[in-house]
């Protein structure tokens, strides 16, 4: 009898641990960010131009679900292209990337080199008008004029509990304005999905904008700490083809 009660004991302190973990809150939102890069092989600039305004339409909440909204992005210095894509949760981002349209995407002869990267985003994001669901866009191409893309990629020598980047989040993210930065519009605070991998993606409206902000006290003293390794500081402009897919956030 005694060894049923220490037995049933266990069992509900196990029960009571569970439910208590079952109940915590994620440190995260639901939304998701897909990063996706690649090169050009024997298509001219202007080829990519027709081939994206041809494909844009397709980059719809209606034609791909879950999705909020797709930024086409590129580099003409690096010559880079790709797009920036914001869904609804993970699942949305595993269904895309096994859709008949990303195995369009990936098998053009003429795109190369693809690279695609998965984020989760912070609760607390929202404060740095980084949830792409909740911003102010536009349907006008002219406002895609200027606008850029700051990705932002770093480790730690040690990360952070759950607990002190929830605290952290939520304590840096109002900073990220265009109140204290002007011409930022918003930044997505974001984590692999390993959870090693920590960044931002940041919306300007210039690219001066952007220069700006590596140059502040607030950048440099980040970028400077001994304990963060930023290896991947990638600016892309905008295409206006994104206010088709939604993509173009205002301030």
């Amino acid at each position: 009898m005694k060894k049923f009660l220490i037995f049933s004991c266990f069992i509900m302190l196990m029960g009571c641990k569970n439910s208590n973990t079952n109940d915590q809150t994620s440190i995260y939102a639901d939304e998701t960010v897909l990063i996706v890069n690649y090169q050009l092989e024997n298509m001219t600039l202007e080829e990519h131009a027709e081939l994206g305004s041809a494909v844009a339409p397709s980059f719809t909440s209606e034609n791909v679900p879950g999705l909020l909204g797709k930024s086409f992005i590129g580099n003409l210095e690096t010559e880079i292209f790709g797009g920036v894509y914001y869904f609804s949760n993970q699942k949305d981002v595993d269904v895309y990337l096994e859709s008949e349209l990303w195995k369009g995407v990936v098998a053009h002869p003429n795109l190369v080199n693809f690279k695609t990267d998965v984020f989760k985003t912070f609760d607390g994001t929202e404060l740095a008008n980084g949830n792409h669901s909740m911003r102010k866009t536009s349907s006008n191409p002219d406002d895609a004029s200027g606008l850029h893309i700051l990705v932002v990629n770093y480790t730690n020598e040690v990360n952070p509990t759950d607990q002190e980047m929830s605290s952290q989040v939520k304590e840096y993210a109002p900073v990220f304005s265009n109140e204290n930065f002007p011409g930022m519009i918003g930044k997505t605070m974001i984590n692999s999905t390993d959870g090693n991998i920590y960044g931002g993606v940041y919306y300007f409206t210039s690219r001066s904008a952007i220069d700006d902000y590596l140059l502040s006290e607030l950048w440099t003293g980040f970028e400077g700490d001994s304990n963060t390794n930023v290896y991947k500081k990638d600016i892309y402009m905008v295409a206006p083809i994104s206010t088709i897919s939604n993509g173009v956030p205002v301030l």
